[in-house]
């Protein structure tokens, strides 16, 4: 006797297959099934944990959430970007909380790779070139440095290969960053997406910068502040203590909420409705505030060196002249006015460099170790110079000489060579952004090449007085933006009949 297979009954394997690709493939949990199932897993997590050991359950909840964050940067590149961006405003608050050292860096490294290996893997699986989009000067210029720093591996002046292992691993990570934004901003909508988000990341430690400044430090922030007696001594200073909100110091938070302020207000000098020009000049106002209560010298220099340089930009307009007038009379007021503290007394000597000890001291070194550089092309080598110098080449002529500049740090370890090198990709990257400003026809994308452009322009300013370029989280401003300086001008070919028609939406 024969019998339908159509007729028979899938076996309980099959079945149970089927239900886990409906719920987890095709549904996402988003089911009571899935509720039900989150729950139980919920549960017995808490029961592990409560009868196992409380850091064995955190360090599972940890890997758990790690495997998360891995896979959706391998899958999905760009929300994996703008999670590693939003996570390296919050990590260094999150070890203060914890009271851990946990290697935030190398964390955050990882994220990048990962973000960088899923982008090489779609290239690969869709069949697309993996240059693409780096056919570019600023694409250039880093590769020359690049080949460079391997140069600099051969360096007979240096006694550390893992150092100099160091100081690549964290160049490669810049260029990721640049390589990575290059592929994420696909159009203007997705470049303005990554403004607003960066906008309200800078808005949150201005915010709490405030905080912190009127409330005082939570217990944690004072408990570690005070672990360090050297740490106490450079944030306790006149008399009140240099707020650092959620970053990893005073130094890092000032510059980066000085850039966000000089984004902010030139970004609502350009083709924006009423609303988001209020909204703009809204949250640069706790920013502002933040910048002042970090203090950091650096930082007030670098608010008026991005605003000189939008004003000879735009130096024709109207507008810009009003703006340049105003700022004028904000600048004087806070020079000459007659109210004093803490914060405008630190704000004022940074414009009296003869009054400032620190900025003499600095001056004595640099001439002291002139002649090292002079005879040094190739300089001492990478990770040489500083704290890392003491802990890579300990033995080292340049060992725990303090790099209080950037270019300083690159005449030290890579020579009037790398020195060169340094400042010819910092030229580029301008020439390249301002070229593109001018070319454009489009008043909202020149907007934002003016923004973007000024706020460049203070960082590099600010890398004279201290290490600025580089540091978690600024280094994803300045790279990404470095990627939108190419992109943005593709974006005006693109749409020729549509640019007067692109607002700017905060």
């Amino acid at each position: 006797m024969n019998y339908s297979t159509t007729n028979k009954r899938p076996g309980l394997f099959s079945m149970l297959t089927n239900l886990v690709k409906q719920q987890i493939g095709e549904r996402k949990l988003d089911s009571p099934l899935g509720y039900i199932l989150l729950g139980l897993v919920a549960l017995v997590l808490a029961f592990a944990i409560a009868k196992i050991d409380t850091l064995v359950g955190m360090l599972f909840i940890a890997g758990l959430l790690g495997g998360t964050l891995a896979f959706i940067c391998l899958f999905n590149t760009k929300l994996g970007f703008y999670i590693t961006v939003s996570l390296s405003f919050f990590a260094f608050y999150i070890n203060r909380l914890i009271s851990e050292n946990i290697p935030v860096g190398l964390g955050i490294d990882g994220l990048i790779a990962l973000t960088f290996i899923g982008i090489y893997f779609r290239k690969t699986v869709q069949r697309q070139k993996y240059w693409q989009h780096s056919k570019n000067p600023i694409a250039a210029v880093y590769f020359l440095f690049m080949v460079f720093l391997v140069v600099e591996l051969f360096n007979p002046s240096m006694d550390s290969i893992p150092g100099w292992v160091f100081a690549f691993r964290k160049f490669l990570n810049f260029v990721m960053i640049f390589y990575i934004s290059l592929h994420i901003f696909e159009d203007l909508a997705t470049v303005k997406e990554f403004i607003k988000l960066w906008l309200v990341l800078a808005f949150l430690a201005g915010a709490y910068g405030c905080f912190q400044e009127w409330h005082g430090l939570l217990g944690f922030e004072d408990r570690w502040v005070n672990r360090d007696p050297i740490r106490y001594k450079l944030y306790f200073q006149a008399g009140s203590m240099r707020k650092f909100s959620f970053l990893s110091d005073p130094t890092a938070y000032g510059m980066l909420m000085a850039d966000a302020v000089i984004f902010a207000l030139v970004l609502s000098m350009g083709s924006v409705t009423r609303k988001q020009r209020m909204l703009l000049l809204g949250i640069s106002i706790p920013m502002a505030l933040g910048m002042a209560f970090s203090g950091t010298r650096t930082a007030y220099a670098m608010l008026p060196a991005g605003v000189i340089f939008y004003v000879l930009m735009t130096i024709t307009s109207k507008k810009t002249m009003a703006f340049a007038i105003l700022s004028m009379m904000v600048f004087i007021v806070v020079l000459f006015g007659p109210f004093h503290n803490g914060t405008i007394s630190r704000i004022r000597t940074t414009f009296l460099l003869s009054e400032d000890g620190s900025f003499n001291v600095r001056d004595v070194n640099r001439e002291r170790i002139q002649p090292y550089i002079l005879r040094h092309p190739l300089g001492g080598g990478l990770s040489t110079s500083g704290v890392v110098g003491s802990q890579y080449n300990p033995g080292h002529t340049l060992a725990g000489f303090p790099p209080d500049s950037g270019y300083l740090k690159s005449a030290l370890e890579t020579g009037w060579v790398g020195l060169f090198l340094t400042c010819f990709t910092y030229f580029v990257i301008l020439r390249t952004g301002i070229r593109n400003f001018y070319k454009s026809q489009s008043p909202e994308i020149k907007g934002i090449y003016a923004a973007i452009l000024a706020a460049l322009y203070g960082y590099i300013v600010a890398h004279y007085t201290q290490v600025a370029i580089g540091q978690i989280p600024g280094c994803f401003f300045f790279y990404s933006m470095l990627a939108a300086l190419v992109k943005l001008i593709t974006f005006e070919k693109e749409q020729p009949n549509k640019k007067n028609l692109i607002t700017v939406k905060l």
